[in-house]
């Protein structure tokens, strides 16, 4: 049952993003930390995708450490769907998504073209995205890290898809959009 109070987490104040900016995860919600990054490396490369080829990718740090098969930092006890959070280091939610890949990391890893390595964090969209936000907030030192946190859709329990108002079977596009508008992920606005 919601109560005014089940909800404090998510409302915390107000429903706008202007109103409150991004928040927290809930603390009943258990995630598990798949990469932290923690700084911009000298170079950039791109990528060999006719939609990504304007992109000037930055070199976010530290590099994937065995391409797509880079284990996460915390391994989930279920596999995916999975939604995932972009945390800076105040913990707020920058950024979440939704991914269908049989492992997190895999949804962020691309072979590049040019810099110092073969396969780099790559997560954007056409428009620009995640690593560019995570660099210009590095670089500007608005955040001293960002860490990629993420769980099995199967893993949140009941009573935080209740907070957002969320029943029945819930499918991946349900998920991030109930989090994204819950927890006022500002790179998802922008």
């Amino acid at each position: 049952m919601q109560t005014p109070d089940s909800l404090a987490f998510f409302n915390n104040g107000g429903p706008t993003l202007a109103a409150s900016g991004p928040k927290a995860l809930p603390p009943a919600l258990r995630t598990y930390a798949a990469w932290r990054f923690d700084r911009v490396l000298p170079g950039s490369f791109t990528r060999n995708k006719a939609q990504f080829a304007h992109h000037l990718y930055p070199v976010l740090g530290p590099l994937p450490t065995a391409a797509r098969n880079t284990p996460e930092l915390e391994r989930s006890r279920l596999n995916g769907p999975y939604v995932y959070f972009v945390c800076d280091a105040q913990d707020r939610v920058r950024y979440v998504g939704k991914s269908l890949e049989d492992r997190i990391l895999q949804r962020w890893i691309r072979p590049g073209i040019g810099g110092p390595a073969r396969h780099y964090w790559t997560h954007s969209t056409a428009s620009g995205g995640c690593v560019f936000n995570i660099e210009k907030g590095l670089q500007s030192r608005e955040s001293a890290h960002y860490t990629l946190r993420y769980v099995p859709i199967g893993e949140v329990p009941s009573e935080v898809w209740e907070q957002l108002g969320v029943s029945g079977s819930v499918d991946p596009r349900t998920a991030e959009r109930a989090f994204i508008s819950a927890l006022c992920a500002d790179w998802n606005q922008a």
